[in-house]
């Protein structure tokens, strides 16, 4: 009896010392990461509203332990998510109706909950696991600040945080504002995706379950300065397939900084993070819902801006009447891959050409289904929407005439985002149906900055310019423009009338420093003693308002047109 009770005293013993049982994580305790800055934080005024009707569900984890002292929330807890979501002293941001959303859609069994890492002002290399340490040292104090907040190091804070999540539930997804600081720089898309790589490679993520969802930012008819970044976060899927950039059209401002949406703004955004989450996470599993019926564009031709990046939009309609958006899953078969290049379903107009394209998507069941589609890849569109009439001041093109009217002093053209290489030609040539009487002058800028210097070559009386493209310089200097990386070309006029074009393209044809390139004018009565300008043979202004009798005086030999009259000048001129 005596050994039986130390038997059973040793079984207590060993059973008390044995390591506690840990809980598994809930799948469905649906976690998300949010990052960014100003917006993403919360700069919008939170309303009583907004305080009221938050479901149980949806769940706050608390970051910054100063909201332990205002808030009452304590570091790596999860709280019901009442805003503000970010820290204390924040406003809404596109978390609180993100998740809202999803609470109100989801089954009752479902919780969800949010991580927002965000800090104003902040550039995208705050955020990146090596680049934080480069940044910081650069920042200023009050950014310094901010970093401070999560230990200086922001990208390590979201992996400890979202490490800690784990314990509880699944990271289903990753949502991003950030851009404002980034305005207009090509590359954001691609340090994005090293911020995305790095999380999921950290936190054992598989991207294919895990999409990035990036906010545009505030559009310009809302007042918004930075609107021209948003054609750069809609590259983001090129960069990363699993991605979406979630429209801010009719996001309102809040009127006072050209940054920041109002709380209308931020509520709206924040709705279409939700819905565009739960489109990804519907399932389903039936025969019907698993089976393609067939595919479906758009539209069968696509004209492309050489240069630009477009999505693809196929849809796949299965047998149960759902679709899905299959762009990035489908395979290309590109009769001219020197013209277009297809990655993750998006499209890049690399060289001017035509390429026949056959899109092929394989069903769970392994049905395929395929369709066929046409791209155009062309450096001088004159389509509505790749030709922009109003590259300065607000301007008019009516495409089915080719006709541009720009603002006053205004501007209208083509630019390239990523720049074009026409250095493999010798000349652009631009015509015109008639004559333009508004200053009508050709530019050409190497720079992305429409205030940089330009090559310039005007109209004047003639209907037709042709551009050396090896001897170009900034109008006014001697400084060359290079033509390997063009990122704008467009007309210049005063705006007081229209300008009728008629065709534009490079050519290496020689024909164009003979005479006979120029277009021929008629025979008219002219006036010696009218003001004329002179221009060469190959569209530049050589001389301005001198009177016809004296136009081509010691000129040397060459062809000219003086006010709208050919000139052919010898020696025996």
């Amino acid at each position: 009896m005596k050994h039986l009770t130390l038997i059973v005293i040793g079984m207590l013993l060993f059973v008390t010392h044995l390591p506690a049982q840990t809980t598994a994580p809930d799948p469905n305790f649906h976690i998300y990461l949010c990052f960014g800055q100003s917006n993403m934080e919360g700069n919008a005024a939170i309303t009583q509203a907004d305080r009221l009707g938050i479901s149980p569900r949806f769940k706050v984890m608390t970051v910054s332990a100063d909201d332990l002292s205002h808030l009452s929330r304590s570091v790596g807890n999860w709280y019901r998510a009442v805003p503000p979501l970010c820290r204390w002293d924040t406003g809404l941001t596109p978390a609180d109706y993100f998740g809202r959303t999803l609470t109100d859609s989801l089954p009752d069994s479902i919780k969800v909950g949010v991580i927002v890492i965000a800090m104003g002002g902040s550039g995208i290399d705050a955020f990146d696991k090596e680049n934080y340490k480069q940044y910081y040292q650069n920042a200023d104090a009050w950014q310094k600040g901010l970093m401070n907040i999560y230990g200086g190091n922001p990208y390590a804070k979201m992996v400890a945080m979202g490490k800690l999540a784990q314990k509880k539930g699944v990271i289903k997804g990753i949502l991003l504002h950030q851009g404002e600081s980034n305005n207009m720089q090509a590359d954001w898309p691609q340090k994005v995706k090293k911020i995305y790589s790095d999380l999921l490679r950290d936190l054992k993520l598989n991207p294919d379950s895990v999409p990035l969802l990036a906010g545009e930012m505030l559009r310009k008819d809302q007042g918004g300065i930075c609107w021209g970044m948003n054609s750069i976060i809609a590259t983001l899927p090129y960069s990363i397939s699993n991605s979406y950039a979630i429209s801010s059209e009719g996001c309102t401002g809040n009127g006072t900084d050209g940054f920041h949406f109002s709380t209308e703004g931020a509520r709206e955004l924040g709705k279409r993070y939700g819905l565009q989450m739960l489109k990804l996470m519907k399932t389903y599993d039936t025969v019907e819902g698993q089976t393609v019926d067939h595919l479906t564009i758009d539209k069968n031709e696509f004209t492309l801006l050489v240069g630009s990046t477009k999505r693809v939009p196929i849809t796949a309609f299965f047998a149960d009447g759902h679709t899905q958006d299959i762009c990035f899953r489908a395979t290309y078969e590109i009769s001219n891959p020197e013209a277009v290049r297809i990655t993750n379903g998006i499209m890049e107009a690399i060289n001017e050409g035509e390429s026949t394209i056959v899109a092929r998507y394989k069903g769970a069941l392994g049905e395929t289904k395929e369709i066929e589609f046409s791209v155009k890849s062309t450096s001088f569109p004159l389509i509505k929407g790749l030709f922009n009439p109003s590259i300065n001041a607000t301007g008019f093109f009516y495409e089915k005439i080719q006709t541009l009217r720009t603002g006053q002093w205004g501007f209208g053209g083509w630019v390239y985002n990523n720049g074009i290489d026409l250095s493999g030609y010798k000349y652009l040539v631009f015509k015109l149906k008639s004559v333009a009487y508004c200053g009508a002058s050709l530019r050409l800028f190497d720079e992305n900055n429409y205030w940089a210097g330009a090559a310039q070559y005007d109209f004047g009386s003639k209907k037709q310019v042709v551009v050396n493209l090896e001897s170009m310089v900034r109008s006014g200097t001697t400084t060359k423009v290079d033509p390997s990386h063009l990122y704008i070309i467009g007309l210049w006029s005063d705006g007081s009338s229209d300008i009728a074009i008629s065709d534009v393209y490079v050519t290496n044809s020689d024909d164009y420093t003979k005479p006979t390139a120029v277009e021929d004018v008629k025979d008219q009565l002219l006036d010696e003693n009218e003001p004329v300008d002179v221009y060469s043979i190959m569209g530049v202004k050589i001389r301005s308002k001198v009177l016809r009798k004296e136009a081509t005086l010691n000129l040397p030999e060459g062809c000219y047109l003086v006010g709208s009259q050919k000139v052919m000048i010898t020696k025996k001129h």
